[in-house]
This record gives C-alpha cells, sequence and structure tokens, in this order.
C-alpha cells in the first residue's frame, strides 16, 4: 500500500560522512509505501535537479555530488512539516516499525538506504542513514548490493591480469 507524502517539491539537506560538503537539493513525490508487514520505505524523486539548464547551479552541483556519493551519505534533513505529521501518522499505526529510504536519481540511479527516523525540535524530520542496501543503475537495470562491491573489488585486487568484460 503506498501513501503519498507530498507531490510538490520540498527542501532536503543532505549531509555526508567524512567532512564531505552538505547539499540542498529539491525532493518531489515523496511517497510511502508499506512493503512486508512492518517495513516501509520512503521513495524521494530527486531526478528535476538534474535537469536544470544552468549546469552551475546549486541543486545541480548537490544531485551530481550525491550520484557520486552516495555511499558517504550521513543524514537527509526535510523541514517539511507535513511530510513529517504524515509520516508520523503512518509511522505510529505499525507494530514495531522499520524504515528504508529510496532515492531516485534518474538517470543516475536509485539508492537504498536503511534509515533511522528523528523529528527535529524546530519541525521537520531527519533520516539518519543506518546502513548503504543497494543502488540500483537504471541504465543497465541491475542492482548491485554492497557486499557485492566489496567481493568484486577482493577479486580484482587478487588477479590484476583478470579481463574485463
Amino acid at each position: 500500500m503506498k501513501y503519498s507524502l507530498r507531490k510538490t517539491p520540498s527542501h532536503l539537506h543532505l549531509t555526508y560522512k567524512y567532512g564531505e560538503a552538505n547539499g540542498g537539493l529539491l525532493g518531489r513525490n515523496l511517497v510511502l509505501e508499506v512493503v512486508d508487514g512492518n517495513l516501509l520505505t520512503l521513495d524521494i524523486d530527486l531526478s528535476g535537479n538534474l535537469l536544470a539548464r544552468n549546469k552551475q547551479s546549486p541543486w545541480y552541483l548537490d544531485a551530481v555530488s550525491l550520484s557520486t556519493n552516495y555511499h558517504k551519505l550521513k543524514s537527509l534533513q526535510c523541514p517539511d512539516n507535513l511530510v513529517r505529521t504524515r509520516l508520523i501518522r503512518a509511522w505510529e499505526g505499525i507494530e514495531e516499525p522499520r524504515l528504508r529510504m529510496r532515492l531516485v536519481l534518474h538517470p543516475r540511479g536509485r539508492y537504498l538506504y536503511e534509515v533511522a527516523p528523528h523529528s527535529l525540535f524546530m519541525g521537520g524530520i531527519q533520516l539518519d542513514v543506518q546502513a548503504f542496501l543497494e543502488e540500483e543503475s537504471e541504465i543497465t537495470g541491475t542492482t548491485t548490493d554492497q557486499t557485492e562491491q566489496t567481493e568484486a573489488s577482493h577479486v580484482d585486487e587478487a588477479d590484476p591480469h583478470r579481463k574485463h568484460a
């Protein structure tokens, strides 16, 4: 079952690990989906940030930065009280809920995270990333999770003469 939290643009603030620069993006079509009993997935469409004509605009540059630093994402803040209220309402209706967040950045990919929500004192909500789960490339249609990437990098290190397809 899907619940629309917000269709119109909402400002989002991203924080990265290791002192990376913070990003500010516009998220559209925030949708909460009940996947399996107590598992919720929040889909946020960030694709509109890549449609900017000015390729030097902060929205575009922050979207490109996310597409390269997606594995370093630490948290995402949404200061929108409507999103917060609707998310809390859905959260309270489920026993022992778990939350995942999928950031859609078409055509650069889709990124899935396990997150923990926190209400902010000044309003809005913060989603702290607990784990990066997977990246889905929309160009090739393949899904790669973090463990497969780690195993593949160890294989490449072990045999440097191995040919890549």
